[in-house]
């Protein structure tokens, strides 16, 4: 079945008409596996108690640089006709609340096809979603499957929404300027994956958004944020807490500055063993930590040297 194409003449229209429903980019966050948002600031973002997510410098490169990584993949295959505006708001044919908005539809290029253009918009063969990055990390070689996991969770989202059993994720990684190609098929595991997937947004609209009950509060900086803003104000007032959340916050507290005394030693450690030397490396040859030492100018801010230890990614983090 083809996705319904939900009619949004203006930016608010099209903004309102997201808030009925879950969309691709919100997938993660409401799985908790977005590095950006969190479930807890989607449902009073949703609601109309938070002001709508405001950019940021990686929003707006990866905005700046849609079309040109779009340009980029439709040039490297020129097996495919890669069409749309990245606009437009999709919702699955039997799940309303169910939406999508690829930055691209993509449709195997056939001589013996000689469809009017319009007919393309609701029959593609796959869909294609921008993304640009700087670093490698989380991401696998040019041609697999392997993206970080909140990317994942939007590309098969839109495959669902647009009945697809495939979606191309192009990334221009900013550091070397290359651009890789990953794709997504729908097999078993993509299955298993939507399936929960659907039972979690499930959950949140009728658990959460329809009744209007808030997500518990969570550890996630968009978590605080959100509480930040809906409670601005300070009123001289005093607030009885549980024992049991007093003695979370104080043994929180004291773990923490236990913690970074133990990190702070172990770091002090390993600069004593690397001495002017970049990389530390663990028993197996791993990376453990790397030693970065660089002058910062006077006119990106007061003019400084750089001497920091910056911990290997673990294959944990990555995801």
């Amino acid at each position: 079945m083809s996705a319904l194409l939900v009619p949004t003449a203006s930016e608010a229209e099209w903004l309102a008409a997201r808030d009925n429903g879950i969309t691709a980019s919100e997938i993660a966050v409401v799985m908790g596996l977005s590095p950006y948002e969190s479930p807890f600031a989607l449902y009073h973002r949703k609601r109309g108690d938070l002001e709508r997510a405001g950019d940021n410098v990686e929003m707006r490169v990866g905005r700046h640089f849609e079309s040109l990584v779009c340009e980029m993949f439709a040039e490297q295959h020129p097996e495919f006709i890669v069409g749309g505006d990245g606009r437009s708001l999709y919702a699955h044919p039997g799940r309303p609340w169910q939406m999508a908005t690829p930055d691209r539809l993509v449709w195997e290029r056939d001589n013996d096809r000689f469809w009017p253009a319009a007919d393309f918009q609701n029959v593609p063969d796959a869909v294609a979603e921008a993304k640009t990055s700087a670093t490698y990390d989380g991401w696998g070689e040019d041609g697999s499957d392997e993206i970080p996991v909140h990317y994942r969770c939007q590309a098969l989202w839109q495959m669902d929404v647009m009945g697809v059993e495939t979606a191309f994720i192009p990334c221009l990684f900013l550091h070397s300027r290359k651009l890789r190609v990953y794709e997504i098929t729908m097999d078993a595991d993509a299955r298993a994956d939507l399936k929960l997937l659907r039972e979690e947004a499930e959950l949140f609209l009728e658990r959460h958004l329809r009744p209007g009950r808030e997500p518990d509060v969570d550890w996630r900086p968009a978590t605080g944020e959100a509480l930040k803003q809906l409670h601005s104000g300070l009123e001289d007032t005093d607030v009885t807490i549980s024992r049991t959340l007093e003695r979370q916050y104080k043994a929180a507290c004291a773990a923490a500055k236990k913690a970074e005394q133990r990190k702070s030693l172990a770091e002090n450690r390993i600069r004593a063993r690397l001495g002017d030397g970049r990389r530390a490396l663990g028993p197996d040859g791993q990376v453990v930590a790397t030693r970065q030492v660089y002058d910062v100018k006077e006119h990106v801010r007061k003019a400084c040297t750089v001497n920091k230890l910056v911990p290997a990614r673990t294959a944990k983090e990555a995801r």
